[in-house]
Parts: C-alpha cells; structure tokens; sequence
C-alpha cells in the first residue's frame, strides 16, 4: 500500500538525514522510509561516536535518534541517545544545535518520555514507528516550527504544544493572576 501525501507534503530532496540507531534493521527501515518520503541523503550511525563526527561532517539537517543508542568509550552504555541530543542542544558552539531531532524508542515509558523532551527532542516516536507517523511528523516540524527556548539546562523547542482560544484574554498560567493581584495591592497601596 503506497503512502498518499496530502497537498501540503513537504519536499524532502534537499534535507540531509542522519539516523543513528544500534540495529541494523530499524537504520534500514528508516533510511528506507525517508528514500521513499523523496529524500536524497540518509547518512547512518550505529553509535554516539559515529553520529556526532557524521554531524559534523555531513552536510545533515535532521537527526533521528534511538533512545537506546551506545554512547562513546570503551563501555558503550547503552541509553545514551537522550544525552546526545542533550549534549547537542547544549554545545553553543555545536554547528548542528538548532536542527530537528526526533528520539525514538521501543519502550515509552512516561519517564522516558520526559526524559527526551526535556533533552531538547522536537518528537518522541515509539517503535515500531507507522511511516505514516514518521511522515506526519517530519511535516510537522517543517510546517509548524516551534520557537526554541534557551537556560542553562536546556536548549530546544518550546515545549507546549497546544494553542487553546483564549477569547482575546492573554494566555496565562494559574500562577500569573495570583502574580498580578499581588502587583496590583501593591501598587494601590
């Protein structure tokens, strides 16, 4: 069954892919994917070391990451793919900071989950990923980019999602109209 794109499908010929991922089989089935999505670049690592000199290296524009990806060194932790992009996001000098990232996982625990948003990942995809997911989600970044936000501890998109109707009323946050009843007694006094 062939994927049917909608009108406003993204043109993926000029967008640089790295997949990095410790199986063989889900860097095929990725790379596979993008091919068929219109991409003309698909770089592949099967660990951290060999995804950040890649990043570098390569001309990429969007990192899919396993969650589970081997680190660096001689022990080769597993589970490293989160501090990658952590790391990534992080490293002002990194010419590759403000790319998208997508972190995939087999288990997506819902401290897992928080884990990888709160590294800097635009999306967190559980495996195995529908291509249909994987395309939607792509779109997505490419249509609707997020603004990214910056502290010392993180670096990435802005992390909220929804745009709810506020009726005009500025957005707030349940602690902001305390704030200003305080400011406002404050200055009546």
């Amino acid at each position: 069954m062939a994927l049917k794109f909608v009108e406003d499908s993204v043109n993926l010929s000029e967008v640089g892919f790295l997949v990095a991922d410790p199986s063989d089989l889900y860097r095929e089935l990725f790379r596979r994917l993008l091919y068929g999505f219109g991409a003309k670049t698909v770089h592949e690592a099967a660990d951290a070391h060999n995804a950040a000199r890649l990043l570098v290296d390569r001309d990429v524009d969007f990192l899919i990451v396993a969650a589970d990806l081997p680190g660096p060194g001689k022990e080769r932790q597993a589970g490293s793919g989160i501090e990658f992009v952590r790391a990534i996001r992080l490293d002002t000098r990194h010419v590759r900071r403000s790319i998208p990232m997508v972190i995939t996982m087999g288990t997506a625990r819902r401290i897992s989950v928080h884990q990888a948003r709160d590294c800097g990942a635009n999306f967190v995809l559980s495996k195995p990923v529908a291509p249909v997911v994987l395309y939607d989600r792509i779109n997505w970044i490419a249509r609707r980019p997020r603004p990214f936000w910056e502290s010392p501890t993180y670096y990435g998109p802005d992390r909220r999602f929804r745009e709810e109707e506020h009726d005009g009323v500025p957005k707030r946050r349940q602690g902001d109209a305390e704030a200003d009843t305080i400011a406002l007694e404050e200055t009546d006094a």
